[in-house]
């Protein structure tokens, strides 16, 4: 009989399962794949993106989607000054990018994870992996696991750690969400989260690998505007990604489920405005003459852009600029300033960063991160229904949420 049985070798995992080993509690993990962190380690393009800079605790929640507040308690216990602490203590330091990402300074998921696993082995923690979970049973007093290989394990306490249902192939499969519902737990259906944006206009392969620094990005539902926001964003063969857009797709993919027609107008030179742009034009064409309105507008917008903003305004790439209207360039100006593409769909919640979704935050004590429904039972990171941005906030809240269900008396 353990103590405390941890379900899942993720960032939530591994730090609930030293926690609770580290306070004294016989504490054994179970994990269905071969090792731990596999999802860490592809984390910030494998430099793990651990944490965010930001101090005040209110901005920081209101980087998650509305249920975020429920990270509060667990923020006051254990936030990002305490997790910096926490692997600084045991030989690791950190940078901080100007955008408040904070990195290893050796820029190696795998040095955040090693250390994970020695601090679960030095607290005394049983680690078995490949033994995938096939039920959980609640007894009068305790829970009884049975696994794919037919052995079975016996808890006073369980802490579901299980993930989401982005990227599957590190064990995020959706089996938290299953066994939370068995257990009498409403889950908010998952939906894909921090994902890119698949467009139908039929020349992204032209497009590919244009990027934007800052780029303003308006979308529109049944011609409706619903959201709006800038940042960096890049074409890809699918269409759109890059952070800006990630931020976006869950609000999109809510769009599309309603059965909503989405397009997007992007702003491809949001640091001056329309009166500003024209003057621009203006003078540019002054100046120019006898150039080529398709060599003119390399001035403005990325050159592969071109060719396809030219048509959609119906203009003569070989036109001259002294040729050029004045109703013409303001038909230019609106394309620059708000360049339509339509939405087909995003990407599938495999492929996603994160899983928007999961167990009701109204069904967890967030002081602890106990089920108030099943005395005993704990969740902790993606399986709950907490999704932030990206820049370090959906890591910090499973290692924070992973710290209080871990610190079980």
């Amino acid at each position: 009989m353990f103590d405390v049985i941890v379900i899942g070798a993720g960032p939530a995992g591994m730090m609930a399962a030293g926690r609770s080993s580290e306070l004294g509690s016989k504490t054994l993990l179970l994990e269905k794949t071969d090792s731990s962190g596999k999802k860490l380690l592809l984390s910030g393009n494998s430099r793990c993106n651990i944490t965010n800079s930001c101090e005040n605790v209110e901005d920081f929640i209101n980087n998650f989607s509305e249920s975020g507040k429920f990270l509060r308690n667990a923020f006051s216990v254990f936030f990002n000054k305490e997790l910096l602490r926490f692997f600084r203590k045991r030989g690791l330091d950190f940078k901080i990018e100007p955008s408040g990402k904070v990195f290893p300074i050796t820029n190696k998921a795998d040095d955040v994870l090693r250390i994970l696993i020695k601090y679960m082995k030095d607290s005394g923690c049983n680690i078995l992996y490949r033994k995938e979970v096939l039920d959980i049973i609640k007894k009068d007093d305790f829970f009884e696991i049975t696994t794919k290989d037919n052995s079975a394990y016996n808890a006073k306490k369980v802490i579901l750690a299980t993930g989401g249902l982005s990227y599957p192939q590190t064990g995020s499969t959706g089996f938290g969400f299953h066994i939370a519902k068995k257990l009498g737990h409403a889950v908010i259906d998952p939906k894909p989260g921090l994902t890119g944006i698949i467009l139908k206009n039929n020349f992204l392969k032209e497009w590919q690998g244009v990027s934007f620094e800052d780029a303003r990005i308006s979308v529109y539902a049944d011609d409706k505007l619903i959201h709006k926001d800038s940042g960096e964003m890049i074409f890809t063969h699918f269409g759109i990604s890059g952070p800006v857009m990630l931020h976006m797709s869950a609000i999109i993919y809510e769009a599309l489920d309603s059965g909503k027609r989405v397009f997007l107008l992007i702003d491809f030179k949001p640091d001056v405005n329309h009166h500003e742009l024209e003057i621009l034009f203006n003078e540019e064409f002054k100046n120019n003459p006898a150039k080529k309105i398709s060599n003119a507008m390399k001035e403005f917008v990325p050159a592969r852009l071109v060719k396809r903003i030219l048509e959609s305004a119906h203009m003569d790439l070989d036109k001259k600029s002294a040729q050029v209207s004045k109703e013409e360039r303001k038909v230019l100006l609106e394309k620059i300033k708000g360049f339509k593409m339509i939405v087909q769909s995003v990407r599938p919640i495999q492929e996603a960063m994160v899983t928007c979704g999961g167990v009701s935050v109204k069904e967890i004590d967030p002081k602890t991160m106990e089920s108030k429904i099943v005395k005993g039972l704990y969740f902790a990171g993606e399986v709950i229904d907490i999704d932030g941005r990206t820049g370090g906030y959906n890591l910090q809240a499973a290692f924070s949420t992973g710290w209080v269900a871990g610190g079980i008396e």
